[in-house]
């Protein structure tokens, strides 16, 4: 474990590690934070069960090629997966039992539950389906003029955004379909919605963020980076929005007028691209990872110097928090998962 020196505060404490033996691409959280799902880029499925003492791994399934992405509803009753097979699959957390929702000679590479849990969107390609809990076809909207390249419910509504080469889609799905196009000159990389559901916000190709204020119908973007902005979150309170480029982490305050005019808090510990960043879903900690196979745990309400950190054994591929946010899962490129919980 690597001390931030003179760091105070939250420590990243190691639970488990455990190796895949496959590239872990993407995971999520069972709703009880006991288990985790995790693709495997050589196409299984695992299941990672966190409850004994020394954690248990099954092979649920095998998405021929890859397996693309994982997405566990917030009931916990039912979770996504798909894959390089052109399959997206729909599975029964309790049997293990699952059903093909979808088959294409196109990629699935988008999954994403709603809030409510009763709404699942799958993109592929220019095209955005909405299933229900059956597998059912609720909605085939419009092919997209480009690659969706983002896609993320808006909090607490029937909402859905997709994102990708000229701007954002707000799709309403209930109580009739309704589309609101939010164009924009450059490729959008990133979806992310504030949590009071206020504002939208993307990381672009060419070197800014930009966001739509949709509760004010008003929009801006912040320029000023080296390369693409391919990373953003949001801290819980919907305050700040952490961005990154590079190894470059800036922290914009969206607390009264807003970040225009303002100067943005920046966070250096990394010395190689970062890969992932996350704030935790309840607090104020933000956890970042980067291709120098380090990861560093922030409170930047606070301080611009890392609480802890930690170096895997190679560049890191995913971090995803628990729901509850007391659980850390972290992947990195050697097939290795490792689960940290918090300590002081």
């Amino acid at each position: 474990m690597v001390r931030a020196p003179g760091s105070a505060g939250a420590r990243l404490l190691r639970r488990a590690r455990l190796q895949l033996n496959d590239y872990p691409a993407d995971a999520a959280w069972s709703a009880d934070a006991r288990a985790l799902l995790v693709a495997g880029g050589q196409g299984q499925l695992l299941w990672v069960d966190l409850v004994a003492s020394t954690p248990r791994l099954q092979v649920l399934g095998v998405h021929q090629g890859g397996v693309l992405a994982v997405a566990c509803q917030s009931a916990g009753r039912l979770f996504a997966s798909s894959g390089q097979d052109g399959e997206v699959r729909l599975w029964d957390a309790k049997t293990r039992e699952s059903q093909c929702i979808h088959a294409g000679d196109e990629w699935s590479e988008q999954l994403a539950f709603a809030g409510h849990g009763r709404l699942l969107a799958v993109s592929t390609g220019r095209a955005l389906r909405v299933f229900d809990n059956t597998g059912t076809v609720r909605a085939q909207l419009p092919d997209h003029s480009g690659v969706i390249a983002a896609l993320a419910w808006r909090p607490k509504s029937h909402e859905l955004s997709a994102v990708g080469n000229g701007g954002a889609h707000l799709h309403r799905l209930e109580p009739q379909v309704q589309t609101r196009e939010y164009p924009w000159t450059g490729a959008c990389l990133t979806a992310s919605w504030s949590p009071d559901g206020r504002v939208l916000a993307s990381g672009m190709q060419d070197g800014a963020v930009h966001y739509w204020n949709i509760a004010a119908d008003s929009q801006s973007q912040m320029k000023g980076y080296g390369t693409k902005v391919a990373l953003t979150s949001w801290s819980a309170n919907s305050r700040l929005l952490a961005t990154a480029a590079d190894q470059q982490i800036v922290i914009w305050d969206f607390s009264g007028r807003g970040p225009e005019g303002s100067e943005p808090r920046q966070l250096a510990a990394h010395t190689a691209r970062l890969t992932q960043l996350a704030f935790q879903p309840q607090g104020t900690l933000l956890v970042s990872g980067a291709r120098d196979r380090r990861i560093s745990l922030w409170r930047p309400s606070q301080s611009i110097e890392p609480c802890d950190a930690d170096l895997l054994s190679d560049a890191v591929t995913l971090l995803r928090w628990s729901n509850d946010g007391s659980q850390l899962a972290v992947g990195d490129q050697s097939g290795a998962l490792s689960v940290y919980t918090l300590g002081s």
